[in-house]
């Protein structure tokens, strides 16, 4: 299903294996559709899933969320 955690996925994959411009690009793509901040530097746990597709949340860039959280829309993690 496509929501703000599977695109935050892809863009985490590419950051890791060193593509340079399509993270910031998917990052940017779920700012615009999501109306959510979830960065790729974030270190999500797998089986974390985010309530309503990710709807107003805001997660900080050095944030670590572990395994299969649930977090709701309109959450901040982070300052």
């Amino acid at each position: 299903m496509l929501n703000a955690i599977f695109f935050y996925r892809i863009s985490r994959w590419l950051y890791l294996h060193h593509v340079p411009f399509l993270p910031k690009l998917i990052t940017l793509l779920i700012f615009l559709v999501y109306n959510s901040k979830v960065p790729y530097q974030a270190k999500i746990g797998r089986g974390t899933k985010l309530g309503y597709g990710g709807m107003g949340v805001v997660i900080h860039s050095k944030a670590v969320i572990g395994d299969y959280c649930t977090i709701g829309q309109q959450v901040t993690i982070g300052g």
